[in-house]
C-alpha cells in the first residue's frame, strides 16, 4: 500500500538533494535575520551530526534546498534526525520572532522534507547547478552574484555553469 510519508532508505557515502518548502508557499524568509537564523542553525546541526556534510544549499523566501553527503557509517536516521531538528529549531524561532505571521496552528512546512538519491556524477553536477542557479529561475535575481544565500559563491562554478541554461528553461526536480 502506498504512503505519502516514506521514502527509500538512505545510503552512505553518497549524496542527496533535499528540499521542503513552507506551508502554502507562505514567505518565511523575509529579511537578512530570517536567512541568518536558517543558516545558523544548520551550522550548529551539522557540527552534531558529522558523518552529514552540507555540499550545496540555496534559500529562496518560500522554500529551500540542499546537497548533502551522507558519510560512511552515516544512517538515514541521522538525516530524518538532522531534517526534523533543523526546520523545528527555525519554525520556534520564527513563531516566537513573528508570532503573528503565519498563525500558531497552521503547519509551518507543505511537507515532512523530500529527498532525491543522486546516482551519478552528472546528475550531481546538474543538482549542483539546479540549487545554486535556482533564484535565477525564480526570478529573484538578474544575476546570481547578487543573490548571497546560495553556495554559488564558495563552488568551482565552472563544472556546474554548463548547466545554467537548461536550469533556466527545462530541468526540473
Amino acid at each position: 500500500m502506498w504512503k505519502w510519508n516514506t521514502r527509500d532508505p538512505f545510503v552512505e557515502n553518497w549524496y542527496y538533494h533535499i528540499y521542503n518548502r513552507w506551508f502554502n508557499k507562505v514567505t518565511i524568509f523575509n529579511n537578512r535575520l530570517c536567512f541568518e537564523r536558517f543558516y545558523w542553525i544548520i551550522i550548529k546541526y551539522l557540527k552534531e551530526y558529522e558523518h552529514i556534510k552540507m555540499v550545496s544549499y540555496s534559500f529562496l523566501p518560500n522554500h529551500f534546498h540542499f546537497i548533502i553527503r551522507n558519510g560512511e557509517n552515516g544512517t538515514g536516521t541521522q538525516i530524518s534526525e538532522f531534517m526534523k531538528k533543523i526546520q523545528w529549531a527555525y519554525c520556534r524561532w520564527h513563531r516566537i520572532k513573528f508570532p503573528l505571521d503565519i498563525g500558531t496552528k497552521l503547519p509551518f512546512f507543505e511537507w515532512r522534507f523530500k529527498a532525491k538519491y543522486i546516482e551519478t556524477d552528472q546528475y550531481l553536477e546538474q543538482c549542483l547547478a539546479y540549487v545554486n542557479f535556482n533564484p535565477l529561475k525564480h526570478n529573484l535575481v538578474e544575476n546570481i552574484q547578487d543573490y548571497k544565500w546560495t553556495s554559488y559563491h564558495q563552488l568551482d562554478t565552472h563544472k556546474i555553469s554548463k548547466y545554467k541554461d537548461l536550469i533556466l528553461s527545462e530541468l526540473e526536480f
